[in-house]
């Protein structure tokens, strides 16, 4: 089996259903013999570059094709895809990327479209459009930056002119941040010893971060075997430091799973003191788990339940701190999770409904003078800000703490810092310190 083939195997496995990274995972398993690393990465770009232009890819085709790219054979259309992905977005030179496309069209048994999938891909690679094809900023959104309809109208809605920018910084590459465990190792021998295996490592913003460009997974590495350190992005690094965990305290992590918010907050407790992970989904209760036995934490502890709902055993005792990482649309890691380009938003209502009891209820767990965070990693304004104001109307308590540290372009919107990826370099991201004056 080709790496083209597995490719195009997953974008059809794709338009079935699924998450794309379980998707992809799921048909290298599958492949016998496994591809070699290198061809396996050829093919995780074929089959993310598609999904990321795809609404570009489509139109373009569309052009040139007798019938809606929505008609074609499933086969068929997933080559095209794919083939055109690889001429205009991958550096693949045309005749390489016309030639294995039509050699896939009779491997999938479709001998009779190789003509056209030759000549459309073809014609279709000439075009070069650009942004400014587009003149309505929805449409530009939807078509040029393939956003589904609904997320690009939200995000013309609310950023107005900006929201192409936001859009353009989903495509940016980001580098890879890592969290130092403290507990295990320093800064400088982390650093050294990532060198030594290859990377290459420089000092990210603030201390026990560091900027790593990993040669193969970032978990692939005898360090992170060794529990030294886990890999964080920037505001989420962020969001458990403004919980100011301290050695001693009593700490809760509503909404952990996978528990890098959990560690990073660990380490910062010197693993002394009493820190709670919950999670709702049975299923991932063993991420956490894992997290804290492979980097020596032993003051955390995962438990089941539901965020939204008050728990006696909780409230029994007051928490020093909070962190309330709640479920959101995920609109600001578009750039990474791809299959988020075509959320629909239905349930937008309930999602939000859903964090305000989360905040609600983690606010009841606090003893007075101590402090919670509220974040997410969407832009949406009705997930953020306007869920922050609505807290603080009704409990007056509460006030609003400006974050101690923060990143060279965030926003202050009065509720909360919000994180844009073309401003920040980072993922879309929002953080609301909130400080409980009294009972």
């Amino acid at each position: 089996m080709t790496a083209r083939y597995l490719a195009v195997r997953a974008l059809l496995h794709q338009e079935q259903a699924g998450y794309a990274n379980l998707v992809l995972d799921a048909e290298l398993r599958r492949c016998a013999p496994p591809l070699p690393a290198r061809e396996a990465a050829f093919a995780a770009r074929i089959f993310y570059t598609v999904l990321e232009r795809q609404h570009l890819l489509d139109w373009m085709l569309g052009r040139y094709l007798k019938k809606p790219v929505a008609k074609l054979d499933a086969p068929v259309r997933a080559i095209l895809r794919a083939g055109l992905a690889q001429a205009c977005f991958m550096a693949v030179p045309l005749p390489a990327a016309v030639n294995e496309s039509v050699k896939l069209t009779r491997a999938y048994g479709k001998s009779s479209a190789s003509g056209m999938v030759n000549a459309v891909l073809r014609r279709a690679a000439a075009l070069k459009p650009q942004a400014a094809d587009f003149k309505d900023l929805p449409g530009r959104l939807e078509i040029y930056y393939s956003l589904s309809t609904p997320v690009a109208a939200l995000l013309a809605g609310q950023y107005g002119a900006e929201a192409q920018d936001i859009a353009a910084a989903f495509y940016a590459p980001q580098p890879t941040w890592i969290r130092v465990n403290t507990l295990k190792t320093t800064d400088a021998a982390l650093a050294e010893a990532l060198r030594g295996e290859g990377c290459e490592v420089s000092p990210g913003p603030w201390p026990h971060c560091l900027r790593v460009g990993f040669p193969a997974s970032p978990a692939a590495t005898e360090a992170f075997a060794r529990g030294e350190y886990h890999v964080q992005g920037l505001p989420s690094q962020l969001a458990a430091e403004c919980i100011g965990a301290q050695p001693g305290m009593r700490v809760l992590d509503l909404c952990a799973a996978p528990g890098g918010k959990s560690l990073t907050m660990a380490e910062a407790m010197r693993d002394e003191g009493e820190l709670l992970a919950g999670e709702a989904v049975p299923a991932r209760l063993p991420l956490l788990e894992q997290a804290f036995a492979r980097c020596g934490v032993r003051c955390a502890r995962a438990f089941g339940g539901d965020a939204s709902r008050s728990d006696p055993a909780l409230a029994a005792r007051p928490f020093d701190r909070v962190l309330c990482d709640v479920p959101c649309s995920g609109l600001g890691v578009i750039g990474k999770k791809p299959d988020i380009r075509y959320k629909d938003l239905a349930g937008l209502d309930d999602l939000t409904a859903l964090q305000a009891a989360i905040l609600q209820n983690g606010a009841s767990y606090l003893a007075p003078g101590t402090r919670l965070v509220y974040s997410t990693c969407t832009i949406n304004r009705g997930e953020n800000e306007a869920v922050v104001r609505a807290f603080l109307e009704k409990e007056p308590n509460f006030v609003l703490e400006k974050p101690e540290m923060s990143l060279p372009g965030a926003q202050d919107t009065g509720f909360g810092t919000l994180f844009l990826p073309h401003r920040t370099g980072t993922d879309g991201f929002f953080v609301a310190v909130l400080a409980k004056t009294k009972g």
